[in-house]
């Protein structure tokens, strides 16, 4: 099979009926679809998914408030308030985030030692690369896989901005990005909201301001020559400053409000799955989706994997899957494997 592999999804079948065949399907579980989601903090977030990885101190749900409260402290390690999505998100996708901002305190600049400005941030990333120690936002080409919306507080003589960016799973050249520049006020109401279209690789950004339309940003358009980005979790991004040239370094120190996450995203790539025989032969049918490439997979140990089967593309509909050679072996463990051709 060619292309990432992405995801292994289980199916459901009668116990007893997989007990008699020795099969299983098996693999990582695959969360339920994420398409046009609310978080309002209402009840604790924690039961729908949603984690910390990092300094647990920089979040903290609050349940009188229903809101979650933010640090953005640059001078602790990367940190993230994260919950992983159903099937990560390419530049061949359309998708959308958009969240409520209210900030208490802003101190840019926070470590005298690092005067300049430094981001806050909300977006999609691969939570595993973000959560690496290689991982460092404020040191160029070492981040990856972003799609991220970020607000620069003003800073020796640099205009405060709202700058959102794309960057590619290498985090080479080019990047997708644009400045809007945009001041923003403690105490008061701000929503943003950001879509991504894959027809025309654009990025468009909208806010208000205490319920009013406020200013126009910019759109950000993906550059001839930009690869593409896997982004499989939406994130509140508190980054560190450490790494940065002594000479540009800045720092920032933010405390606020997160509330009303909102996302639309394709559904995952696997819809339902049946399991069935037909005698000794294994017959998995399973949703699909065009743009994906879908095989069975098999193995004696659940360690090692090997094709069991064509390869198909998705329809958009159901497929059905015949385990290779026909026949099914004690022991034998299935799993249905699906990556971007």
């Amino acid at each position: 099979m060619t292309g990432n592999p992405h995801n292994r999804r289980s199916g459901r079948a009668n116990a007893s009926v997989l007990a008699a065949l020795g099969v299983v399907l098996a693999g990582t579980t695959v969360p339920p679809a994420l398409s046009g989601n609310l978080e309002d903090f209402g009840t604790d977030p924690a039961a729908r998914g949603w984690r910390v990885v990092g300094d647990g101190s920089l979040f903290r749900w609050d349940a009188a408030a229903g809101a979650l409260a933010v640090t953005w402290d640059s001078r602790h390690p990367n940190s993230f308030f994260a919950l992983p999505l159903a099937a990560p998100l390419s530049k061949a996708d359309d998708f959308s985030f958009g969240f409520k901002l209210r900030l208490d305190e802003i101190q840019v600049g926070v470590d005298p030692a690092k005067p300049g400005t430094f981001e806050i941030a909300a977006g999609f990333l691969n939570l595993a690369q973000a959560s690496s120690p290689a991982f460092q936002r404020g040191v160029f080409l070492r981040s990856t896989n972003l799609v991220e919306w970020t607000w620069f507080p003003a800073a020796q003589g640099v205009s405060s901005s709202v700058s959102p960016v794309l960057v590619p799973a290498d985090g080479r050249l080019p990047w997708g990005y644009r400045d809007s520049y945009m001041e923003l006020r403690t105490a008061a109401d701000y929503r943003f909201r950001l879509d991504y279209s894959a027809v025309d690789r654009t990025l468009r950004l909208a806010v208000t301001v205490d319920g009013e339309a406020g200013a126009e940003l910019d759109p950000v358009v993906l550059p001839d020559g930009f690869t593409d980005f896997s982004v499989n979790a939406l994130s509140i991004n508190s980054y560190s400053d450490a790494g940065q040239d002594p000479r540009f370094a800045g720092s920032v120190l933010a405390k606020g409000w997160i509330d009303d996450i909102a996302w639309e995203v394709p559904p995952p790539p696997v819809g339902s799955i049946r399991i069935r025989r037909e005698g000794t032969v294994l017959l998995v049918t399973a949703g699909t989706r065009t743009g994906w490439r879908y095989g069975l997979e098999s193995s004696d140990d659940l360690a090692g994997w090997k094709p069991a089967g064509a390869s198909l593309d998705g329809t958009g509909s159901d497929l059905v899957f015949r385990a290779d050679g026909g026949t099914l072996a004690d022991g034998r463990y299935f799993r249905l494997g699906c990556t971007r051709p």
